[in-house]
């Protein structure tokens, strides 16, 4: 059975919502990201040499060491409940809102963990990340309950974590 690494409070923790989500079956561990060891005592680099989560070893040994990889597998178990069907135009809008996610406005939150940052550069941060998420709201979300289409989907997940962290 593959097995997903991640912290409750990262960005692979959208990868454990998704999973539960869409009914895909995985075995998971959390990690230490500031020790880089698994709940079992393992060190983390020898499953995944980067030490980024989430990380997701398949049966095969292969290991998917980025969030937008993780999740687009995790999908791709369960075609059409977490994410519209490989191949669709529906699949290529959520594939545009998931990797501005994670290419945007995750860096940009990512930025507020800055915690010596001068005042200055934490302002110019703030104001990024305002423009990040009205640009998020203005062309992707609008009116909607969803990010992209009717139902929640690996980008909700994954933007819902990415918000967490601004509180």
């Amino acid at each position: 059975m593959p097995k997903l690494y991640y912290t409750a409070t990262s960005c692979g923790a959208a990868s454990f919502i998704s999973a539960f989500t869409a009914g895909v079956a995985l075995d998971s561990e959390q990690v230490d990201i500031r020790s880089h060891v698994t709940s079992s005592g393992v060190d983390f680099y020898t499953v995944n040499p980067k030490g980024n989560v989430p990380a997701l070893v398949l049966e095969d040994g292969t290991v998917l060491n980025e969030n937008i990889a993780v999740q687009l597998w995790i999908a791709d178990q369960k075609p059409g409940t977490i994410a519209p069907a490989p191949g669709t135009p529906e699949r290529s809008v959520l594939l545009n809102a998931l990797s501005y996610v994670a290419t945007e406005v995750h860096p940009a939150v990512g930025s507020f963990f800055m915690p010596n940052a001068a005042a200055d550069v934490t302002a110019f941060f703030r104001t990024r990340v305002n423009q990040k998420l009205t640009y998020l709201n203005d062309k992707f979300i609008g009116d909607r309950q969803f990010i992209v289409g009717d139902s929640f989907t690996v980008v909700d997940s994954y933007l819902y974590i990415v918000l967490s962290w601004t509180h």
